[in-house]
């Protein structure tokens, strides 16, 4: 039995050297990175001593290479990640700007990843795992890449595994059905793992979201808010946990450590309270170092780290669905 699954797409990531340095200009890059949401995502957990796998598709070549090492080492379950030679492994550009913003490119269709398709999905893995994690910018790489997320997705809700999503929208990346896609996904969702501006850019208003998502299911809501720390929601309680110090030199991946973190403390029997907390010290860790794998972190580093800092606390909130139900 695997504690988490993942499925979707794995990419060798290409940086720009400088702030404020534009791919429409030659100019130095650094690189390659292994990467790609998902890939992120199940490294950090593994690291975090979850039993964890991926479906994925790479191609026969240096960069594929570059990311199976990387995610075997740190032990992931590499054996369902597909060759092939019909494309190269998907790649991303990203250059960061002064106000903190961050612009990608994507070869990501027509590379390896974007070949993956629903007969490369193992519903007996989907059964054999207690929680199925999609990122939403995965849905987004391929119209067969869509559908082989939504088929995992229905073969976990059917057979009782549970469903974790982080909606991780890529403006870049929005098109066809992915609205369709993405409302499903939501519906069928044990855990939403979600950031601030992405709730808004979904729902409208975030306090009328929770409410009504926590009306449809009883489900773990946790709202990630940059700087301003983390907001948990459940039907029984609500609360927020500030962020660790950390000085940011790359923010790629952060959520991603985040999502592992947490939902990995959930499998090993943590509180929510806890979880959320660890989770907030993996982010920190995360964005200080360059490259969108490289601040992930074992479990004896982040401990090592939480014991040298002062520890947030959990502080109650207003919860939206308790007020709603008075």
């Amino acid at each position: 039995m695997y504690d988490i699954l993942t499925i979707g797409e794995i990419l060798a990531e290409i940086l720009s050297d400088h702030v404020g340095q534009v791919f429409y200009r030659p100019g130095r890059l650094l690189g390659p990175y292994p990467s790609g949401a998902p890939a992120i995502f199940i490294d950090q957990a593994a690291r975090m001593e979850a039993k964890t796998a991926i479906i994925a598709k790479i191609g026969k070549d240096d960069f594929g290479r570059l990311n199976k090492n990387r995610l075997s080492s740190d032990g992931v379950d590499i054996s369902h990640i597909i060759e092939t030679d019909q494309n190269s492994t998907g790649c991303a550009f990203v250059t960061y700007f002064e106000d903190g913003s961050r612009h990608f490119l994507f070869h990501f269709r027509h590379a390896a990843c974007g070949e993956l398709c629903s007969a490369d999905v193992d519903g007996e893995l989907i059964r054999n795992s207690r929680y199925l994690h999609i990122m939403g910018c995965s849905i987004t790489g391929s119209p067969t890449m869509g559908e082989a997320i939504m088929q995992a997705v229905r073969l976990a809700k059917a057979n009782g595994t549970k469903i974790s999503f982080d909606p991780n929208i890529r403006p870049e990346l929005l098109s066809g059905k992915i609205m369709e896609y993405y409302n499903e996904i939501i519906g069928a969702s044990d855990l939403l793992l979600t950031g601030k501006s992405e709730l808004k850019l979904l729902f409208g208003d975030c306090d009328k979201a929770i409410a009504s998502l926590l009306s449809q299911a009883d489900r773990i809501i946790a709202v990630k808010d940059g700087s301003r720390g983390t907001y948990i929601y459940t039907r029984d309680k609500a609360f927020s946990v500030a962020t660790y110090p950390a000085v940011e030199t790359d923010p790629t991946g952060a959520g991603d450590c985040f999502d592992a973190t947490f939902l990995s403390g959930l499998c090993t029997g943590m509180t929510l309270e806890d979880a959320a907390i660890r989770a907030n010290a993996a982010g920190a860790k995360a964005v200080e170092k360059r490259g969108p794998m490289e601040g992930n972190t074992t479990l004896e580093e982040l401990s090592a780290f939480m014991a040298s800092v002062k520890r947030p606390a959990a502080v109650p909130v207003a919860n939206p669905y308790i007020m709603k139900q008075q």
